[in-house]
């Protein structure tokens, strides 16, 4: 997006532009952004120093699964693939691991998997206990790349139509020379220089002028509430509450209430992927580690919580109240 400069205390030697033209470079960096985000989604207790938990969570999201496994007396949680023959529900069997660090592969039996029909093989493999970053072990990464790829889009839309609302007209040439002259023109007003003006020549020679002003405002409107909306779509998606109201009207409870039910399910499926593995974890490898949501993900099931609880309470006092106004009745 911008170039590689580093800060060295001189602010003069840094290049702060950004090539919006680079859809690849914006792309990425929009998923690593939201992947900073996203990091701070669950917190471990009783992690051991040979797993970092900003390294497990960057594997979960991307990856969609990662392998716990003993590997020289120390416990890891590294990327793999799948081997071995199926369990009858046709899930791995076996994670395979390779890494250079330590010093070559392993080839693990899944615990928390039923074992293959022939398991003589497997029973001799060492333990590993599959965790997933979601039931479908899908991982965080398309969804990412699905939405950074269509802001990335229309970054560059807003951007065309930022520069084009700088003119008021499309110039129309017939001639190589009327067409420079009118590049000339564009890229004067692309540049931001107060002398991109249309000289007397340029009209007489056949370049025409075609109004386009009408529109201009309009479309840029229409661009920032795409912006606005596909963002919204985004962090409700990981489970943040960023309403991006359409309808440009007041919404009402009901319609709020709708919406905060969407950003529940896929955070909830994750912290119960993680879990499930970490119960079996800590009865495999004799561990003690937990982990919860964190940060706003933690709000926001507070939040939660609380509600529910006021609703419920809500609830039981009228039904209270419901229940002393028939006894009194039936005393009259």
């Amino acid at each position: 997006m911008g170039s590689k400069s580093r800060y060295t205390g001189d602010w003069s030697s840094v290049d702060c532009t950004c090539n919006i033209l680079n859809k690849k470079a914006s792309i990425f960096n929009y998923v690593m952004f939201m992947l900073d985000r996203t990091n701070q989604m669950f917190e471990y207790k009783g992690l051991p120093d040979t797993i970092p938990p900003y390294m497990l969570e960057l594997y979960l999201q991307i990856n969609g699964h990662i392998g716990w496994l003993r590997w020289n007396d120390d416990l890891y949680a590294l990327p793999g693939s799948w081997g071995g023959a199926p369990d009858p529900y046709y899930r791995p069997t076996h994670y395979i691991i390779a890494n250079p660090a330590l010093g070559g592969s392993q080839d693990c039996k899944i615990v928390n998997n039923l074992p293959p029909y022939d398991r003589v093989a497997w029973d001799d493999k060492p333990d590993c206990v599959l965790m997933r970053n979601d039931t479908l072990m899908r991982g965080l990464f398309y969804m990412y790349s699905r939405y950074a790829t269509e802001l990335a889009e229309n970054d560059i839309s807003i951007r065309s139509a930022q520069i084009n609302s700088r003119q008021q007209t499309i110039l129309v040439g017939n001639t190589d020379s009327e067409i420079a002259s009118a590049r000339a023109y564009i890229n004067a007003l692309e540049e931001g220089k107060l002398e991109a003006v249309m000289d007397q020549s340029m009209v007489t020679s056949g370049i025409r002028p075609t109004n386009v002003s009408v529109q201009s405002a309009n479309v840029i409107i229409q661009l920032i509430e795409l912006q606005q909306y596909l963002k919204a779509s985004w962090y409700n998606d990981i489970g943040l509450n960023a309403n991006f109201n359409m309808k440009r009207e007041y919404l009402s409870e009901e319609e709020l209430a709708s919406q905060t039910d969407t950003l529940i399910p896929l955070i909830d499926d994750m912290l119960a992927c993680r879990k499930e593995a970490i119960e079996v974890i800590n009865n495999t490898f004799g561990t003690n580690i937990s982990v919860d949501k964190n940060s706003a993900w933690l709000n926001k099931q507070e939040q939660l919580d609380t509600e529910q609880e006021i609703k419920q309470s809500q609830i039981e006092s009228t039904k209270a109240e419901s229940e002393d106004k028939e006894g009194e009745d039936k005393d009259e």
